[in-house]
């Protein structure tokens, strides 16, 4: 169908006008925005970016020294597994950390032991080292720290200090909380036992031996007074100060030293940054930092980016960003960096701005809704008509009405829709009549297979009635032939004894015949759903267990502890894999054991392969004699076999859409496999 084009407007077009008239008012207002806000601002916004590259820099610069301790542990700690150094020469571990001064940036690098041993190699502050030693074998003996000057190689030389009253055990952070950690981790800021009014920070890794015996804790000490010094050469150029603090507001480090402690000697404690006076320090206190309920305090998370505050005529930005996540530190970083009287300039123009925009946004929404009603109309009269039509779909009429014409004048695009859903309606309305007509001849076929399921069920009912009849009075006479044979007060005459056996013997024989016909019966009705093969086939197991112990044959299980998912029923299965299990026990009974001597062994076993779950029961008995008939109905090489056994099992796989394979083991004796298509998950049910 040809469609008419003159009156009416491509849908497009209207598009294109509509969004060229709002980019037209937007773009208007920004440039306007730009033009009006950008000479004036232009300087605060370059003095933000300026500190943001400060922080940037300084952020990744703290990074690479924080890294060296990790990698100085590392490196021992790899030297000391590959027996390159022994956790008992200490003269040849002091070198080793004497070297290793030299090329890291570390204030100390040490090892203790729990017999309270200790050496360690101390960064001065003027650039020297000397070594640390209370050990056993040291001049001095265990229990006082000698401080040695150190060769050029890094061996220890003379006597500097001495500093009795060691304690026998470590009980600074570096060591007592990595033996609590248990692995390499940062320590707490702590004061050094020698010296208090050193504060550090460590990274330490315990050292383990045979049944994880601590053999001692090996680590790298970042001195703060040492970070201090660092970040004031780095901060020097910038007007204002760069701090570390911890979550809690603890000053860690700072690019001014005065500002990490208060205190000397054994009185030396850190502070907190809202205990600072400086005023330039208050003022980031107050603005990034909210005081809790017990008076501890929390950064600020509601708000994002620099602050600005006003200290002696001049205008600084404030900023806190977290650091150190990625090195094991969770701590803040704290920036203050003069900037120029144009940032309240730029706020004024920004409010500017952000009028000029919401108007033109406010001019965009009226374009739109005038262009909305302009194209909505149809499609209007279009959902109307298609509510008309829904409501004439009744399950008693075939036939739908709808009219495809629209209001002159309307866009191409959608008279095109509303013809093709005219189309999508006639056709409807065919499919609905043939659907109809298909529903009825489905309805007799249904009804036809409904009579012969009830014939078929009514067959099933009476044979399971017939075996039960039989199986009374056979299970009496089998009570009591045996009663009769097994009887010890008056045996009975040898001449009638083997009558008895006779009767007994046939009687078990019509027994288990009857219990096999009832499987077969189970087999003609089954009810699949999801479930977990390797759950049915321990359930068998668990029915055969106590036969299989009882005449001592080994079962070996492969792949039972996974999870096979298969469409199946459960009975059906178990009934199939307990008769593989009878009769895989009877042919090592029949031939005393496994070949050549070996003990009798049945291995049960789940694999995948392809898109198919394959159940293997195999043993290292005599095997098949004929394989290509052992399947055959009624067919058996047993003396009194009734030949049921594993052609119930071929029918449960024939109910499965599966295969059973006969065959021979790699034991020696009979195999089969039970392969079963691999299930659908989206199909549902339980899978235990």
């Amino acid at each position: 169908m040809k469609l008419p084009s003159p009156p009416s407007q491509r849908l497009r077009d209207r598009i294109i006008w509509a969004t060229s008239l709002q980019l037209l008012l937007v773009s208007s207002a920004v440039g306007g925005m730009a033009y009006f806000s950008g000479q004036r601002s232009g300087l605060s916004f370059t003095d933000a970016l300026r500190q943001q590259d400060a922080i940037t820099d300084l952020s990744e610069q703290l990074s690479s020294r924080l890294q060296a301790p990790q990698l100085i542990n590392n490196l021992n700690v790899l030297a000391i597994r590959q027996g390159q150094l022994s956790l008992t020469d200490f003269e040849a571990m002091g070198q080793r950390f004497w070297s290793q001064m030299q090329l890291f940036p570390v204030g100390y690098i040490n090892f203790g032991n729990p017999a309270g041993e200790f050496i360690g190699v101390e960064r001065l502050e003027n650039g020297a080292f000397v070594l640390n030693e209370d050990a056993i074998a040291s001049p001095l003996g265990k229990g006082t720290l000698g401080v040695y000057a150190q060769g050029a190689k890094g061996e220890r030389g003379a006597l500097l200090e001495t500093v009795p009253g060691m304690t026998t055990a470590h009980e600074e952070a570096w060591y007592v909380e990595t033996v609590k950690a248990g692995k390499a981790s940062w320590s707490s800021i702590y004061q050094w036992e020698d010296k208090p009014a050193v504060l550090a920070i460590s990274y330490n890794q315990p050292l383990y031996g045979p049944n994880r015996q601590l053999l001692g804790v090996i680590g790298v000490d970042f001195v703060l007074s040492q970070l201090n010094t660092w970040l004031a050469e780095v901060w020097k150029d910038v007007r204002g100060f760069a701090l570390i603090v911890e979550p809690d507001g603890m000053v860690v480090a700072s690019s001014r030293p005065a500002f990490t402690s208060i205190g000397t000697g054994d009185a030396t404690r850190r502070v907190r940054i809202d205990q600072l006076p400086d005023p330039l320090v208050q003022a980031a206190s107050r603005n990034l930092f909210r005081q809790g309920r017990n008076g501890s305090l929390q950064p600020r998370t509601e708000q994002t980016g620099p602050h600005t505050t006003d200290q002696d005529g001049h205008t600084f930005l404030l900023d806190l960003n977290p650091w150190g996540q990625r090195e094991g530190l969770n701590w803040l970083l704290i920036t203050a960096n003069q900037s120029d009287q144009a940032v309240q300039a730029s706020q004024r123009f920004a409010l500017i701005a952000l009028l000029l925009s919401l108007a033109a946004v406010a001019a965009a929404v009226v374009v739109t809704i005038r262009v909305g009603d302009w194209l909505l109309g149809p499609l209007e009269v279009l959902r109307r008509r298609c509510g008309e039509a829904a409501t004439q779909v009744t399950p008693t009429t075939a036939d739908l009405v709808f009219d495809p014409k629209l209001p002159a004048g309307s866009a191409i695009e959608i008279e095109a829709v509303s013809q093709a859903f005219g189309a999508l309606v006639e056709r409807l309305t065919q499919a609905r009549r043939q659907l109809a007509e298909a529903m009825e001849r489905e309805r007799l076929k249904d009804a036809q297979t409904v009579l012969v399921l009830e014939d078929k069920l009514k067959s099933s009912l009476q044979a399971a009635a017939v075996a039960h009849e039989i199986n009374l009075p056979l299970s009496t006479l089998l009570l009591n032939s045996k009663l009769l044979l097994e009887q010890g007060d008056a045996p009975l005459a040898q001449p009638l004894q083997e009558p008895l056996r006779a009767i007994a013997a046939n009687a078990d024989a019509v027994v288990a015949t009857i219990e096999k016909m009832r499987s077969l019966l189970r087999n003609v009705q089954t009810h699949h759903q999801l479930l977990n093969l390797a759950h049915v086939t321990r359930n068998a197991l668990l029915y055969a267990a106590p036969s299989l112990q009882a005449a001592g044959v080994t079962v070996q299980r492969q792949g039972l502890d996974q999870s096979w998912a298969v469409m199946g029923d459960a009975a059906q299965i178990q009934i199939a894999v307990v008769n593989l299990l009878r009769n895989a026990l009877e042919a090592l009974e029949s031939a005393g054991g496994g070949v050549d001597g070996a003990p009798a062994t049945v291995v049960v076993g789940l694999r995948r392969n392809a898109d198919t779950v394959v159940l293997t029961v195999a043993d290292n008995g005599p095997g098949f004699q004929a394989p290509e008939t052992d399947l055959e109905p009624l067919a058996t090489s047993k003396p009194t076999g009734s030949g049921l056994g594993l052609f119930v099992v071929q029918t449960t796989m024939e109910n499965h859409h599966g295969q059973v394979v006969v065959g021979r083991s790699p034991l020696g004796g009979a195999a089969v496999q039970l392969i079963f298509p691999v299930a659908d998950r989206s199909s549902g049910g339980p899978t235990h």
